[in-house]
């Protein structure tokens, strides 16, 4: 993990210093990007929304912030990034809602038509909140523990740009969670995404 730090940290030292190439004039943006969608992996098919936002240094790299949600998954599937309970309710009943907050460099590729591909590695946090809601006769009893564990993610997808602000995507992120027993997470999420510059 210490040496994944560092590769990031370096990467980010490397883009932030980075001179252009050339005497042309770079096009610098902050962009904003929201996407919704099904997710398939490791948590199982449950659908999730993620926003970024950042800053495109150069037309190859960019940084930006990112936080996703991948609410009401199944506790067979997405208990190995939440705490366990005891729940008095039926295991039908228990659910887990995990968010993940993590800053990224993103590596674009040269855009292919309307593809926009890119790869990315970074740093964060995932959280696992374990949620077991049942109704015992007239009563409701709801049964919560959360953890939050370092994690560190890396992957690739693309962007086909239907405008230029409207486009579909396709995101690809494995996930190392650091929890006590380190959990390696899959996800490919597919969506619609919304860009703002």
């Amino acid at each position: 993990m210490r040496r994944l730090m560092f590769v990031v940290t370096v990467l980010a030292i490397c883009a932030l210093l980075a001179a252009p190439a050339s005497a042309q004039v770079q096009n610098h943006d902050w962009f904003a990007h929201a996407a919704i969608g099904p997710s398939f992996g490791t948590l199982g098919s449950t659908p999730v929304a993620d926003a970024s936002a950042g800053y495109r240094m150069t037309d190859h790299l960019s940084l930006a912030g990112e936080f996703g949600v991948l609410p009401h998954a199944p506790f067979d599937k997405a208990g190995v990034i939440a705490p366990t309970i005891t729940p008095f309710a039926a295991s039908s009943d228990v659910h887990v809602n995990a968010y993940h907050t993590n800053a990224n460099l993103f590596v674009h590729a040269s855009p292919w038509r309307r593809f926009d591909p890119y790869a990315t590695v970074g740093i964060g946090a995932f959280t696992g909140s374990t949620v077991a809601d049942a109704s015992l006769a007239a009563s409701r009893l709801v049964q919560y523990d959360r953890a939050t564990n370092l994690a560190e993610n890396f992957g690739f997808g693309t962007t086909y740009r239907l405008t230029n602000w409207l486009g579909l995507n396709a995101d690809y992120r494995h996930f190392v969670v650091n929890a006590a027993d380190t959990q390696h997470v899959n996800r490919l999420t597919t969506g619609v995404s919304v860009f703002v510059r």
